[in-house]
């Protein structure tokens, strides 16, 4: 074996290799390197034996201390079930309304329960339940299917125009659309439904839509048009409007329809959850009239 040649700088013998011009010198890995390495292995090897590991054929190894981390997770899990259920076991109760006239529950869980509406509504009715175009404000008082506790409840529980037997159900008719007025007639329509809420309107074409109110809206709206709770049919006396209550918004709405959607929340949340819901609502409202 012949004499290496070393590094001009440092005298260090070199392996022979080079690459693009830089050549390797013969330095080893330092010992305390590889005691670091080797100690590594060790205690890996230490922690394969004594936890839940590496897979076999049916299952893992599951150590020598029979440790799990799922175990201890899964019983984390039922004590703060077991905490959630007795913290809310006021909401286990069926009877809603003797709920409402609680008035210690709003104080204690208004709170922890905004949280859930924040989790589950807000996306339609915002976090300050003001709604949206297309989505009922929940803090005005004016309700679609009566304000009472159970009648509340029922909606979040079945939801409305939703995939549940027992949802409630409510759709805006396409008058224009569908061919069951003309252009004309649905522009009577219109100035009489915003002279219904005193606002400014075509006299002459009110009194016309009076008669194409009566006798297309009034079976659901009723002969005043203040809506009716067993159909869902809003109000159109107010200064409350769903979609908006602008002279093309009415127009729109009675020439194409409405079919807003609530979605049913039996089966997604538990009965406590939806009367904690139910309570926040009422709790929100302005004045709950049923």
């Amino acid at each position: 074996m012949g004499i290496r040649e070393r590094d001009p700088l440092s005298g260090t013998e070199l392996t022979g290799h080079e690459w693009d011009g830089i050549k390797e010198m013969d330095t080893p890995v330092p010992w305390a390197s590889r005691w670091a390495l080797w100690a590594s292995i060790a205690v890996s090897v230490l922690f394969w034996l004594l936890y839940p590991s590496f897979p076999l054929v049916s299952g893992y190894a599951k150590g020598l201390l029979g440790y799990s981390t799922r175990a201890e997770v899964a019983a984390a899990v039922d004590q703060a079930e077991a905490e959630r259920a007795q913290a809310f076991a006021p909401f286990q109760s069926e009877d809603i309304a003797a709920l409402a006239a609680d008035p210690a529950l709003e104080a204690r869980y208004g709170l922890a329960i905004g949280k859930l509406f924040a989790d589950n509504c807000a996306a339609c009715h915002t976090t300050g339940l003001t709604g949206q175009a297309g989505f009922p404000d929940l803090t005005d008082g004016h309700w679609l299917w009566s304000g009472s506790p159970e009648e509340v409840e029922y909606s979040i529980r079945y939801g409305i125009n939703a995939a549940h037997d027992d949802t409630r159900s409510a759709q805006m008719l396409a008058f224009g659309a569908d061919g069951m007025l003309d252009k004309v007639q649905v522009k009577q329509a219109v100035e009489f439904v915003l002279s219904l809420s005193a606002r400014a309107h075509d006299a002459e074409l009110a009194e016309a839509g009076r008669v194409v109110f009566e006798d297309n809206c009034a079976a659901c709206h009723g002969d005043d048009g203040r809506g009716g709770y067993e159909n869902g049919a809003p109000d159109l006396g107010d200064d409350r409007w769903i979609y908006g209550g602008s002279r093309g918004d009415i127009y729109r709405s009675v020439y194409y329809g409405r079919m807003g959607v609530m979605p049913a929340w039996e089966g997604r949340l538990s009965d406590a959850q939806i009367r904690m819901l139910t309570l926040y609502v009422l709790w929100s409202g302005n004045d709950a009239a049923d």
